[in-house]
């Protein structure tokens, strides 16, 4: 089978997006661009209260001359927190880290407090708990499998993964 061209192998991915999906796959002029913010949460408890946020993207180039594609990663966390340290006092935390390459990882969240709000594409919630989980591979593998059933492959760099297929 002759592998389709740039813009049928994007629209087969496109046609993947849902209203039920956490992430969203968009056209660029390099191919496709996955964007995922699996965790926007504020959360109040009695003692202490803090934010989450995390994003992640993937970006797909796609060679049209050798019907091949390559995929970057990238992605961030931040968190905040104050809480009492139980003699009157307060105390505060906060932290970020960033990854940019090729990765697979999965990251869960739970937790409880008095008050709680959680926004994902549906919207903002509501409630006593939070939560959020987010894999890589629920992006990446539907958009490899449409990428393969167009006929694309996974480009094969330097000579060992020429060698080896990595």
């Amino acid at each position: 089978m002759a592998a389709l061209s740039f813009a049928e192998a994007q629209a087969r991915v496109l046609a993947l997006n849902s209203d039920e999906l956490p992430f969203v796959y968009e056209p660029a002029p390099y191919g496709i661009r996955a964007a995922w913010k699996y965790a926007d949460v504020k959360w109040a408890a009695i003692t202490a209260a803090g934010t989450i946020s995390g994003d992640y993207e993937l970006r797909v180039t796609l060679d049209p001359e050798s019907s091949t594609w390559t995929f970057d990663e990238t992605r961030s966390e931040s968190r905040s927190t104050v809480q009492s340290d139980g003699g009157g006092g307060f105390s505060a935390s906060f932290g970020s880290s960033g990854f940019k390459g090729r990765q697979k990882s999965a990251s869960f969240q739970f937790g409880v407090g008095s008050a709680a709000s959680t926004t994902d594409r549906q919207g903002t919630h509501e409630g006593n708990t939070y939560g959020y989980s987010f894999t890589t591979d629920e992006v990446k593998e539907p958009l490899i499998a449409a990428l393969e059933s167009a006929g694309w492959e996974r480009a094969r760099k330097g000579l060992f993964g020429k060698l080896f297929g990595g």
